[in-house]
């Protein structure tokens, strides 16, 4: 679907970790404690619009590095996906995940309303779980339907188009994504042999994502790992030897995890990267000479020039814009580096 609204990183649970990290650090051990787990990871939410298109409309063929789920609001949409044709009646909504080659088209002749939203999220056993129906569509009037259609229903009443959004506004829309998040893992927990699914060929097999959902878990915690010890540096962590450990070459690795999740390891590596820069660069306690030790630069101008790429603002210039507004990150993903790995 088009995309009508800018993208920009959901951070509330980054931040919550950074906080978490910190006490962990320095609390004693407690026997007798009772701990809820650490939530880490970093979400994208973008794309997300509502619009009214006439009968013959169609989206030309497209693939998404996150996932898309669309409700109809009124009318009926065909939908072709890895040359699967599925009709998605009204209030009917259709989730498709990432890679997935897909057209969308109006059949009606009163033509179709439909609201469109996009996310990714670098949990891999989430995504996974999402991934193993395929598309999946969730029918008018079903319970599963009728609980994820109120979260984009409350997404639709906060489209404003006469300003700009507020720190409120986009905290009540990440509020939402995360139940949005937990809709969808139960729904897949209790998903029917018979869910609408596309079985083929093109699409990840249960290998593929067994393989690429053990790099991403092992890179994310290497990653972590280092940034815990107290001299860690993040350069330590190779993606190939990390690819290596499970006996797989490092080209059927970088095959499988980029046919997953549409980006190479080293991309997946950088996103973890951007996020802790940022929540670094949020701290005025730390030097920016210390956080690019940490995530492994010798050199200050070096991770400066890769920040800048990253954000398209020097670390300086966004630890001004940013003192005492943690709440409101905007940026690009990162792009990928020369290497595949």
């Amino acid at each position: 679907m088009p995309m009508a609204q800018g993208e920009y990183f959901l951070p509330f649970s980054e931040v919550n970790v950074m906080d978490i990290r910190s006490q962990l650090r320095e609390m004693p051990y407690h026997t007798l404690a009772h701990w809820l787990p650490i939530i880490d990871c970093n979400i994208k939410f973008y794309g997300a619009h509502s619009q009214e298109v006439p009968c013959g409309w169609t989206m030309p063929e497209e693939t998404h590095p996150g996932f898309e789920i669309i409700l109809i609001i009124q009318g009926t949409q065909e939908s072709v996906i890895h040359g699967y044709t599925y009709m998605v009646e009204e209030g009917s909504i259709l989730l498709i995940p990432p890679g997935f080659r897909h057209t969308n088209r109006c059949m009606s002749a009163e033509g179709m309303t439909y609201f469109s939203a996009h996310f990714n999220v670098d949990d891999p056993v989430f995504t996974l779980k999402l991934m193993s129906q395929r598309s999946r569509i969730y029918p008018a009037g079903t319970g599963d339907n009728m609980k994820i259609r109120a979260v984009l229903e409350s997404w639709m009443g906060m489209i404003n188009t006469a300003e700009a959004y507020s720190s409120t506004d986009k905290l009540l829309m990440q509020a939402r994504m995360f139940e949005l998040f937990a809709l969808l893992s139960q729904a897949a927990d209790h998903a029917p042999e018979s869910v609408i699914s596309v079985a083929s060929a093109q699409a990840p097999a249960p290998t593929a994502m067994h393989y690429a959902g053990a790099i991403a878990e092992a890179i994310k915690q290497a990653f972590h790992a280092q940034l815990r010890m107290r001299d860690g540096n993040v350069a330590l962590v190779r993606v190939e030897q990390i690819i290596a450990s499970f006996g797989i070459s490092p080209g059927y690795g970088l095959q499988v995890f980029r046919k997953v999740f549409g980006i190479s390891p080293r991309a997946y590596l950088s996103n973890l990267k951007l996020q802790e820069a940022k929540m670094l660069i949020e701290q005025p306690d730390l030097s920016l000479g210390e956080i690019a030790l940490k995530l492994g630069y010798t050199h200050l101008s070096h991770f400066s020039r890769q920040f800048k790429r990253w954000t398209g603002q020097s670390p300086l210039l966004y630890r001004n814009q940013h003192a005492g507004q943690h709440h409101e990150r905007v940026s690009h993903s990162p792009e990928e580096e020369p290497s595949e790995f």
